[in-house]
């Protein structure tokens, strides 16, 4: 079966990373029938990269999408949505400007997909790397084993959902992954909420609409680490995390098993008190008192653990540092 396969890569002003993301896509053992680039913005370094790949590889389809000037922007979540939507492939994968694939990436996750047809994608693992492109290689494992892709095989996982609610975090993660386009398209590709982690809300959007994924225990990339990430924003991450959840339950809550939603609440629970930590950590206690008063009289009496609590009524009442 011949399959056309597009890479959408979201950019804004990272050229220096950017280069280095194309040549590791360009350079695939299943070489990509077509790029897009979606650049939030214009930028005249960004132009002249895109430019130079071109040129490099004249028998891929490189398009190249982008504002009428610097000063139009439509944000990173409208970026990604544009990135994927303006892609032609039957699979499709976005790669971040500054990530990086192995070169066996699209042929192993390609061989998947057609070899496991009930599967709308295949994802998996990936090293973490230094902002100069040194592997991290202890932090990739203890990452990997972290967010339960240790227990994982290379295999079908058929309820995305709950596999992805269980562990602590993605353990599909989108920079690694090949996607039906088809299986995207039936949920609208990025959800409007949790803007900050898109990649999250996405893979619980596919495991609610009951669709399953693959899973390949090969590291076939790395994922670069480095000052000024949206990971690193803590507060404005798992507010992102705690507003992509309650739209979740909202939308999606109903076509769930009892057993998803039980977890899906749950995930909700843990969240709004790590908001309210981050909140209290931000000075900002008011703010956190009110938000505890919600999830449990809204969804239950589940309680966060004790020690949970000690560290947010701690923060709440200004101690500066909590003995344990």
């Amino acid at each position: 079966m011949s399959v056309k396969i597009s890479v959408a890569v979201p950019t804004h002003k990272r050229a220096h990373y950017l280069k280095e993301t194309l040549l590791s896509i360009c350079a695939q053992t299943r070489m990509p029938d077509e790029i897009v680039v979606s650049e939030d913005g214009r930028d005249v370094p960004t132009l002249e990269t895109v430019k130079e790949i071109r040129a490099m590889y004249p028998t891929i389809a490189i398009k190249h999408i982008a504002s009428i000037s610097d000063d139009v922007r439509i944000g990173q979540l409208q970026n990604r949505q544009q990135a994927f939507r303006a892609t032609t492939g039957d699979f499709v994968a976005m790669l971040d400007d500054d990530d990086v694939w192995e070169p066996a990436f699209l042929e192993l996750a390609e061989a998947a997909l057609l070899s496991h047809p009930e599967c709308g994608f295949v994802s998996s693992n990936h090293y973490f790397m230094d902002d100069s492109g040194s592997r991290h290689a202890q932090q990739s494992r203890d990452f990997a084993a972290y967010c339960g892709r240790t227990a994982m095989s290379s295999q079908p996982y058929a309820d995305v959902l709950s596999h992805t609610l269980r562990n602590n975090a993605c353990v599909f993660s989108l920079q690694f992954s090949l996607f039906r386009k088809g299986a995207l398209e039936r949920v609208g590709f990025f959800q409007p909420s949790g803007g900050l982690v898109p990649d999250y809300m996405l893979m619980l959007a596919l495991g609610a609409r009951g669709i399953s994924g693959y899973f390949l225990t090969e590291y076939l990339g790395s994922c670069r680490v480095h000052p000024g990430q949206q990971t690193a924003k803590r507060l404005e991450n798992v507010k992102s995390k705690f507003e992509g959840l309650a739209y979740m339950i909202h939308v999606f809550g109903e076509r769930l098993t009892r057993g998803q939603r039980r977890l899906l609440v749950k995930k909700y629970q843990q969240t709004v008190m790590e908001y309210a930590i981050a909140l209290a950590h931000a000075k900002q206690r008011s703010e956190a008192l009110q938000l505890m008063a919600r999830p449990f009289n809204r969804f239950g009496s589940a309680l966060p653990s004790p020690k949970r609590l000690a560290v947010l009524f701690a923060l709440l009442l200004g101690v500066r540092r909590l003995r344990h």
